[in-house]
């Protein structure tokens, strides 16, 4: 037998806690496992855990497979497809995207049942994961464990998913600290571990980037096409009303260049892989909605949030969505600290009058009391160390 557990998991595997692992003599519990993550957050998360697994797992090697991106493949995760052919956000976009969108659930689906994983991670991309996970949960090759790694927002809309977690996932790791009771209330197996995104803030990324001549403001026009297409012309505008400052346009990751043409014929500057550094630069910044804007908070960049989508997605989630603010450090601590434009707000003017009357001292100590509710780094290796576990006890030898 293997003692894989100092201590006994109980029916909701509760709060993240650090266990001892032991390998059993042949070494061979865990063979396969699937990953999938559908935009850039995702495809670091997935990379940071799949890295992890491999770091920690002494219950034999473990062949990784998955849809991602480029950190998920430099962890050693085999990529068949790539993310940036799978984000679709909003109703219009998603209904006129939906054949496609169908082709690749079966095409998907189709990968994971001929390689019979032992395990299948998912990460973020609800939509999609949750179909997958439905399938997974009745799987005909064995005992598959089925993980989510950051819940769906159901405290935000679409309260009934609660029942599908409970149902087809082995464990679900939400990364935000008031998500972890509500799940567990709703009979889902929830694991609190922290946010992985601390652990990207002690790593030394983009370290070549040049000390600016002027003040940064950076400008941060989200990682999707729907994205870019409706908030770049927003952005560039905003650039032109603060010629004393240095405009930097962060590019998403695998975008193409051409995506960017429009900057470059207004003389503003875009760089890739330096986000990082681009924010802690940054004097001021201006994001799209999204997990950057909870990095620049930790990061101490004072910002704005804003967001523009198709007039049908809005007009629904007006009527579907249920919550005071959309972004993720106002979401946390429950009152706006960023102001957040949206849809009809979201205006050049708007924007730059928000810029000019941020204080950035009442940003600062907010902040602050962000990173504290987050908790500590190493999020990531507890959640890579929490799924080993847990398949390992319902893998004795």
């Amino acid at each position: 037998m293997v003692d894989v557990l100092s201590r006994h998991l109980n029916g909701h595997y509760g709060m993240c806690a650090t266990y001892h692992l032991v390998s059993n003599a042949s070494g061979d519990f865990l063979k396969k496992m699937f990953f999938i993550a559908g935009e850039a957050s995702g495809d670091i998360y997935g990379g940071l855990i799949a890295h992890e697994m491999s770091r920690l797992s002494n219950i034999g090697p473990i062949e990784m497979r998955g849809w991602g991106g480029d950190k998920m493949t430099e962890a050693g995760v085999e990529v068949s497809k790539h993310y940036r052919e799978l984000a679709y956000m909003g109703v219009w976009e998603v209904a006129t995207h939906l054949g496609t969108i169908l082709g690749n659930l079966k095409k998907c689906w189709n990968e994971i049942e001929a390689f019979t994983p032992d395990a299948i991670v998912l990460v973020d991309f609800p939509g999609f994961n949750m179909r997958i996970a439905q399938k997974a949960a009745r799987a005909k090759w064995g005992d598959v464990k089925i993980f989510q790694v950051v819940a769906p927002q159901v405290w935000a809309w679409k309260k009934g998913r609660i029942k599908s977690l409970a149902r087809d996932y082995t464990a679900v790791f939400p990364v935000l600290p008031f998500e972890h009771n509500l799940l567990i209330a709703g009979g889902v197996q929830s694991i609190y571990c922290g946010h992985p995104l601390l652990d990207t803030l002690s790593t030394n990324q983009d370290e070549t980037q040049q000390v600016p001549t002027k003040p940064v403001l950076a400008l941060l026009p989200g990682s999707r096409k729907q994205e870019l297409h409706k908030m770049l012309p927003v952005l560039l505008e905003v650039a032109k009303q603060f010629p004393e400052m240095e405009a930097v346009i962060a590019g998403a990751p695998g975008a193409a260049d051409t995506l960017y043409i429009q900057a470059r014929e207004a003389g503003v500057n875009v760089v890739f892989g330096q986000t990082r550094n681009l924010l802690k630069t940054a004097k001021f910044a201006v994001i799209t909605s999204g997990t950057a804007t909870l990095e620049a908070a930790l990061l101490n960049t004072s910002h704005v949030l804003v967001y523009k989508t198709s007039s049908l997605t809005y007009a629904i989630a007006k009527l579907l969505v249920n919550v005071k603010f959309i972004g993720l450090t106002n979401l946390i601590l429950n009152r706006e600290v960023v102001p957040e434009l949206i849809q009809g707000r979201c205006t050049a003017g708007n924007i730059a009058k928000e810029i000019q009357s941020l204080d950035t001292s009442t940003q600062g100590i907010a902040f602050d009391e962000l990173r504290m509710s987050l908790g500590h780094t190493g999020a990531s290796e507890r959640i890579a160390q929490r799924m080993l576990e847990i398949i390992s006890v319902d893998h004795p030898s």
